[in-house]
């Protein structure tokens, strides 16, 4: 049996630690638990907006005014 997704929607509020810009963002985020694991850890994967699967929302966030991947998360929310 294959591991069986769960999937939530969540907003980042983000920051730019070069020129202050602030933006949001939504992911999808995956849970996976795999049955045939008896550890039952579950692991979990990013989706940007445009169905592109990202390593994390802060690894991959980029400021959208300067370019500068001097990035922090002020928030994180679930819809």
């Amino acid at each position: 049996m294959a591991a069986q997704p769960r999937s939530v929607r969540e907003t980042f509020a983000f920051s730019c630690g070069v020129c202050g810009h602030s933006w949001e963002a939504a992911f999808q985020v995956m849970f996976f638990t795999d049955p045939l694991d008896a550890s039952g850890l579950t692991t979990q994967e990013y989706v940007d907006e445009a169905g592109r699967a990202i390593r994390s929302p802060l690894a991959d966030a980029v400021c959208p005014r300067c370019g500068a991947r001097k990035v922090r998360i002020r928030e994180a929310r679930p819809h």
